[in-house]
């Protein structure tokens, strides 16, 4: 590796503020804890690692999938897959790591992303340098990848690259430190051993503090050029950007909303985004389905960006929002006398859009007369305007929406089946926000880019309790309901702070203790510095200390209850300690505030050693 990157790097670490709180015990904690999620039924043919189904696979299988890959789809596709499928698995071990260690220290929790990806056989992580600030938004990072699968399989099949392959690691870690932290992290590989360097090293940062994340954040998204359509794209669609990145950094083209493109990580969301850029390039009318607010809009638009129409009209129009008796002449026109008041002729929307795209959202509300006369326009391309007998020949792309279930309605009579038929030619399903957790960090960025802008606030970010506040709601308005909560927080906090549970007016909120996010300490800053080194073990930080005045509201309440043995209490704090702590008397020892030696020597006294 040039000179000049580590120059860059060490600028960087100078850069940084000074830990209020430094980092001694060097040791990473004991794995029992996540080796106990992983179960294997080889009866049935099923590896479990927490709530995650597994496979294992051959190294030589996946370098052969990777190198294949590679040279029939191009390198930037494969990069692509192999980022996004890494991004995946770190947002969910982050889930698997924050449950198993719901009482264990902020930084056990972060060492847990390492562990658990060397438990999967993909590397092995060595932290050089660890400093974070929750209240500042602040994250800076340094590690060793050693053993890496990726560089190890590319080595054997390709020799020496000219450029840095680990790309499922930098998927995996991006992940799991943007789910930890709340906020978009970008981690970057600096050196690789595939290059020729003598170690794999990452930084990882928040995405803001690099000058030119958009280099690698490409990855981080599907591209409609990945599916390599048989028929050249417009234009416009070749000078666009044409989907958006993960963590909402694409331009848009579309309305100033809060969020006027679809963003998001989760595997539904992944699902969605392939359907559309799959038909994006055909003729076939799209029928989207899911609930109110689920962002069918901009999915549509999207849809319509990534089309060969994308130089022609985008008309959108609410079918619920327009009265039964003007709906005909706002779809199809209306010929000057065709009523009282029809001064002169109109072209309705299917005219206006011809050449291009027609959304009709919530297509269901249709008077089944307006549903005859859209029937034709499908059939035939043809529609003749409210008062006319003259024939017009349209070219429209239709795009349909609802969220209810038009099977239902054509069953109740309220719905045309053969409108539902001609319509249902490639269905999309969006799910609900519930379903879609994985979203919410990525949705949470994208909206506090836009809205700090729009209302001149200057936030550093989230809180911890106020992030799992947010994945804990079920969010039954959805993103629209998810934009105005975020909304109401921006304008509702102070420059400089970070959202927190006062600012989260609007929706229920239940008090947790470090359950589904990681419990940075408040305000504080943690930091571990280790030599270049390999070293056997890593620790990564100090327990939050119980205060003076929750003890004492702790002894008031037990003594109100009658006497106390003090040895008793003794034993029974040094008990659950252990039980916390998987019998690892090192961890218990620093909840204790003791040393190892001094607690051994307790745990001596509990339980003296039986005489043979």
């Amino acid at each position: 590796m040039s000179s000049s990157k580590n120059q860059g790097a060490s600028s960087k670490k100078n850069a940084r503020p000074n830990p209020r709180n430094v980092i001694t015990d060097l040791r990473f904690p004991n794995m029992r804890d996540l080796a106990e999620h992983l179960y294997f039924n080889a009866q049935e043919g099923i590896i479990w690692l927490g709530d995650q189904r597994m496979m294992l696979m051959q190294a030589q299988a996946f370098g052969a999938l990777r190198q294949e890959l590679v040279q029939s789809m191009g390198i930037e596709y494969a990069r692509g897959v192999f980022t996004r499928l890494g991004y995946l698995t770190g947002t969910r071990n982050a889930d698997l790591a924050i449950r198993t260690r719901t009482n264990g220290t902020q930084l056990d929790i972060l060492a847990a992303g390492a562990q658990l990806h060397s438990l999967t056989g993909m590397v092995e992580v060595i932290p050089v340098c660890i400093e974070v600030d929750q209240a500042k938004g602040y994250l800076y990072g340094e590690f060793l990848w050693k053993h890496s699968i990726e560089s190890d399989m590319h080595i054997m099949a390709e020799g020496v690259s000219s450029d840095p392959i680990c790309w499922m690691e930098v998927g995996y870690s991006s992940g799991f430190l943007t789910r930890l932290m709340g906020k978009r992290v970008l981690v970057r590989e600096t050196e690789c051993s595939a290059m020729g360097d003598d170690v794999c090293r990452a930084i990882a940062k928040p995405v803001e503090e690099w000058d030119d994340p958009e280099e690698d954040l490409k990855y981080f998204q599907p591209r409609a050029t990945d599916h390599r359509r048989p028929q050249p794209p417009s234009k416009a669609a070749q000078t666009t950007t044409l989907v958006p990145s993960p963590f909402g950094l694409g331009e848009s083209n579309t309305s100033d909303l809060v969020l006027d493109r679809p963003v998001g990580n989760s595997a539904s969301y992944h699902a969605v985004l392939h359907k559309i850029l799959r038909v994006a390039g055909t003729n076939a009318t799209v029928l989207m389905l899911g609930e109110s607010g689920v962002g069918k809009t901009m999915f549509a638009h999207e849809l319509h960006a990534n089309s060969q129409r994308a130089d022609c009209p985008f008309i959108e129009i609410n079918c619920a929002a327009i009265p039964d008796q003007l709906i005909e002449s706002e779809l199809f026109g209306v010929q000057r006398g065709a009523f009282s008041g029809a001064t002169e002729a109109r072209p309705g929307r299917f005219e206006i859009a011809h050449g291009g795209t027609i959304f009709l959202d919530e297509i269901g509300t249709l008077s089944m007369t307006a549903q005859s006369k859209l029937l034709r326009v499908l059939q035939s391309g043809e529609l003749e305007r409210l008062g006319s007998t003259k024939t017009i020949k349209v070219n429209v792309r239709v795009i349909a929406a609802t969220n209810e279930q038009l099977i239902d309605a054509v069953k109740e009579g309220r719905f045309r089946s053969d409108l539902f038929y001609r319509l249902n030619v490639f269905p999309i399903t969006i799910d609900p926000l519930r379903k879609r957790k994985d979203d919410l960090p990525v949705l949470l960025e994208a909206c506090l880019s836009k809205l700090t802008k729009l209302h001149g606030r200057q936030l550093t970010g989230i809180t911890p309790r106020a992030l799992q506040v947010l994945l804990d709601h079920q969010w039954p308005g959805n993103i629209r309901e998810f934009e105005n909560v975020i909304e109401r927080a921006v304008i509702l906090a102070d420059d400089g702070e970070a959202i927190d549970l006062r600012h989260l007016a609007g929706i229920e909120q239940h008090t947790h203790e470090r359950v589904g996010t990681v419990g940075w300490e408040d305000g504080g800053f943690i930091g571990i510095r280790l030599p270049e080194e390999p070293v056997a073990s890593v620790g990564l930080g100090q327990q939050e200390k119980v205060s003076h005045d929750q003890l004492l509201a702790v002894a008031r309440q037990a003594l109100q209850r009658g006497p106390i043995d003090l040895g008793q209490i003794e034993e029974v704090y040094i008990e659950v300690a252990m039980e916390l702590a998987a019998n690892n008397i090192s961890r218990a020892a620093t909840t204790l505030g003791l040393t190892r030696a001094q607690l051994d020597y307790r745990l001596k006294k509990i339980q003296p050693p039986q005489q043979s």
